[in-house]
């Protein structure tokens, strides 16, 4: 009875280590009509529609894709205070 128990963990303890990278942090999955919302620090939230895509590629693509948001983000706040910052409209608050 037991090896059987062991048998039948010994693939999502697998699972678990391969994320371990990813997930370390903390994991939130939250169950939606159309399937998952996942949560981590580095990826923030996601999609997925079965648990099983829950692989070391997706959260490596799901980071990457958070970086980009990231650097798209970062360069249009940029642009938008930049131009304000060299109007001198936020000259009091550096004075």
């Amino acid at each position: 009875m037991l090896s059987i128990q062991l048998k039948l963990l010994k693939k999502p303890i697998v699972k678990m280590i391969e994320l371990k990278e990813w997930i370390k942090d903390g994991i939130d999955i939250r169950k939606t009509n159309d399937g998952y919302v996942v949560f981590t620090i580095p990826t923030q939230h996601f999609n997925i529609k079965e648990l099983d895509e829950l692989t070391p590629e997706r959260f490596s693509k799901e980071v990457e894709r958070q970086n980009h948001f990231n650097e798209l983000q970062t360069e249009l706040l940029g642009e938008a205070f930049g131009k304000r910052v060299e109007a001198g409209l936020f000259k009091d608050l550096f004075d």
